[in-house]
């Protein structure tokens, strides 16, 4: 089905067309293009490349017109931290505070004093103790429902209360319990009770607003938090009530809970001024007049120097309008199709398979812009340090190996390089070194054998980062400490890069699906569970498998198409017979051949249910997308001939096709079109009971013509050219398989041929040969 022909009118159809479909792989591209254009930094487009310390090449640079000298980003940045951390926080002083707390306290004592004496009177003159218990449980609950008593006392309260108001002991207290609550609020709020805890701050002053006008600075010290309150209290309590611990107790939880503070925090007001304490730090030093030179040729940039040029860059691009900054917008966006356009032509010219899988593109995608994103950050984070030897370039490039092959991945790197020093300012340093670390790190994994052997790629990446490293510094006369720092970063970026690829390849095979060689070379070992039941329960099938393999190997060896692909796809093609091994010859031991009691169409369904079971148990497996299409695809929609052919003999009535017919697909590609001619050709060699050179090439001419002319090849891309090659190599393996053997003669050829060579001496008179014979004939009998 062409693109054209998808269908979006279903979920499938709708899927087809994310993954295949034009428009998502136009979509694609934009997005990234855009999103890349986006990363460049402000202002990066002015014609000057320089660094701290370099040599400044080109001419004086004066001054066209006249602009600030902007402070290093970093250190405004750390002055304004200090700047609002040292603002002290806002808070308002309530005045009325205090007066209201005095009456609410002063209206909870007194409604448990006029609450106590009502309900004493009420008391027979012989009360006991427990009468007096339960009236405080039941004036408890009528004050826990009554407004007028502002506080929540807990029923043990009530009772301490009303068994010494009965007592005689507090009626004749009230005043002074009165008198020492009082004077305890007066000292508490005269000085300011804040609703913070004190050990909150980090700031030693606060700023106290007394009134909309008048803001008082004040040592933290100075005034209470909860704690202190607590405090307070209980020591004014101790003292007044003669350390009676259960009153101070029953006192200080009826009066504590009801203080609440005067002194809040303002929140708005504490931002407004650490926004202004920010605003106050200087974001520039000094000026640069109209004219005025900048630098001169051949001087050394210095600090204050670079801080003139970054400053005059930046002033450049403020200037220009919202014409140019789309016109620096759409130059940017050039810039990046620019440096895509190498990757790009190359899939698009050679791997039309990646060009026509979005899945794949957005794979490329990702990665490309998983760098992109890494090289912005370490050109606007506030770092000190070489951080651009950080960007993992190297993992970008194994990835891209590992997961499609090592040309791919070497023209996406050199874009990718191009692209992180285009992104830290025209840095042709990181170009350098990106291009020769991920060139080492694509040469150690181009074939990758196992997942450990990523990790030999450490020291192959960090040699080409120091290499960079070394001439590029030794051109610039670099000191040797700054190299070394240089190169300690890029030895962490050479233990980080492998041990990134090995996590993100587990990742991208996931969540994309992706059989990369390294699965492949994993399902090749025998000593997979599938490959293993197949050689115990099915030995016919799996040696017919393994031959396979080879063929299939070199002959798509000899085309250059996927070899470890074809060679695994052939060893699993045929895992479904292993569920009934009986039903196929190659498994048949005895002469009994099961077939012989089946109607022919039972035995065909019987055949045809191997591709269906095996796509199941490969399901069951996790076997990838890539290996299970083999078997289907390696009989496609060919017939079971024999029992077709059969089934017409009986001539039972009109025989239908669709019963005798594999349900396809047909090979879909170079590797499948090559398993499907193996898997013929290698079963029907078998059959040759004198196998030659010659009668094996007749075999396999006649099978690849029968299944050019059935139409099954025509969707695998094979070309006759290729097809011809593949023929070759399969005589090429076969003949080596079923190569003629030396006969050796017995003791009854060596008669034979002893009286034909006298008989032979005598008749042409000449002396018996006989005896030379024989000699040969031990010689080849010890061979």
């Amino acid at each position: 089905m062409s693109e054209t022909e998808h269908h979006t009118d279903s979920p499938r159809g709708f899927l087809e067309a994310l993954q295949y479909g034009k428009v998502a792989r136009f979509t694609l591209g934009v997005v990234l293009v855009f999103v890349i254009a986006m990363l460049f930094p402000k202002g990066l487009e002015y014609q000057y490349e320089y660094r701290e310390g370099d040599i400044w090449v080109e001419d004086d640079l004066i001054a066209p017109f006249g602009f600030s000298i902007y402070r290093d980003e970093a250190v405004v940045e750390k002055e304004q931290k200090q700047a609002a951390e040292s603002t002290p926080l806002s808070f308002e002083r309530l005045p009325s505070m205090e007066q209201a707390m005095l009456d609410t306290v002063t209206q909870a004592l007194r409604y448990l004093a006029s609450t106590a004496r009502e309900a004493t009177g009420h008391l027979s003159r012989r009360y006991r103790r427990q009468d007096v218990i339960s009236l405080a449980d039941s004036l408890a609950r009528s004050a826990a429902r009554d407004p007028k008593f502002p506080a929540r006392l807990p029923q043990r309260y009530w009772r301490y209360w009303m068994l010494n108001w009965t007592g005689g002991d507090l009626p004749s207290s009230m005043s002074s319990i009165l008198e020492i609550t009082r004077n305890g609020m007066r000292q508490i709020y005269q000085r300011g009770y804040l609703d913070r805890e004190k050990s909150s701050f980090s700031q030693e002053v606060l700023a106290i607003r007394v009134d909309s006008t008048t803001e008082l600075r004040k040592p933290v010290k100075d005034f209470y938090d909860h704690i202190d309150v607590a405090q307070v209290l209980q020591n004014l309590y101790y003292a007044g009530f003669n350390r009676d611990s259960a009153k101070v107790e029953c006192v200080f939880n009826l009066v504590y809970p009801l203080l609440q503070p005067n002194v809040r925090y303002d929140n708005a007001q504490t931002q407004f001024a650490i926004q202004a304490a920010r605003n106050y730090v200087m974001r520039t030093d000094g000026i640069v007049k109209e004219n005025e030179r900048i630098i001169s040729r051949h001087e050394r940039i210095s600090p204050e120097i670079k801080a003139k040029l970054d400053s005059y860059m930046r002033a450049k691009s403020d200037r220009t309008g919202d014409v140019n900054q789309l016109l620096q917008f759409l130059g940017r966006v050039g810039h990046t199709i620019a440096i895509l356009f190498l990757p790009v032509m190359y899939i698009f010219m050679f791997r039309k398979k990646i060009i026509r899988d979005n899945s794949r593109l957005l794979l490329i995608a990702i990665i490309i812009l998983l760098i992109a994103f890494l090289s912005y950050l370490t050109y606007t984070l506030p770092v000190t340090g070489p951080v651009q030897y950080l960007i993992i370039v190297p993992t970008a490039a194994m990835l891209l190996t590992v997961i499609f092959d090592s040309r791919v991945a070497y023209y996406t790197t050199v874009s990718i390089s191009f692209l992180v020093g285009a992104l830290r300012g025209n840095e042709y340093a990181i170009i350098l070194a990106s291009i020769l670390a991920g060139s080492l790190a694509i040469y150690t994994v181009r074939d990758v054998k196992n997942r450990s052997q990523i990790f030999r790629s450490l020291m192959f990446i960090f040699s080409g980062y120091v290499f960079a490293i070394l001439i590029n510094g030794l051109q610039r006369g670099v000191p040797v400490e700054e190299m070394a720092i240089e190169s300690t970063y890029a030895l962490v970026n050479s233990v980080l890069s492998p041990v990134f690829t090995f996590g993100l390849l587990i990742f991208f095979e996931r969540v994309f699906r992706i059989s990369t060689d390294l699965t492949l070379l994993e399902l090749s070992d025998f000593n997979h569970p599938l490959l293993r039941d197949l050689s115990s329960r099915a030995p016919g099938t799996f040696h017919h498998s393994i031959v396979m393999g080879t063929l299939a190997e070199a002959a798509a060896t000899s085309i250059g198409a996927n070899a470890t692909l074809a060679r695994v796809g052939a060893y699993y093609h045929d895992i479904g017979k292993m569920l009934e091994p009986e039903y196929f010859v190659e498994n048949q031991i005895s002469n009994q051949n099961v077939h012989d009691t089946l109607e022919p169409k039972d035995s065909a369904r019987k055949i045809i249910d191997h591709v269906i079971r095996g796509i199941e148990l490969a399901k069951e497996y996790n076997l990838p997308d890539r290996v299970i299409q083999f078997i289907p695809a390696h009989h496609g929609t060919t017939l079971v001939s024999y029992f077709y052919e059969k089934e017409k003999s009986l001539g039972t009535g009109e025989v239908q096709k669709k019963d005798f017919q594999y349900l396809g697909p047909k090979p879909y590609s170079k590797e499948t079109g090559i398993v499907m001619l193996a898997d013929t050709i290698e079963a029907a060699t078998r059959a040759i009971e004198e196998p030659t050179i010659d009668r094996i090439r007749e075999l396999i001419d006649k099978v690849v013509s029968k299944r050019l002319a059935d139409g099954e090849l025509e969707n695998c891309d094979l070309t006759f050219r290729e097809l011809t090659t593949i023929k070759l190599s399969f005589l090429n393996i076969l003949t080596g398989i079923h190569h003629s053997r030396i006969k050796y003669p017995s003791e009854e050829d060596a008669a034979a041929a002893k009286k034909i060579a006298d008989r032979t001496a005598k008749l042409l008179n000449l002396p018996s040969t006989t005896d030379a014979l024989m000699q040969r004939m031990k010689k080849l009998d010890s061979f």
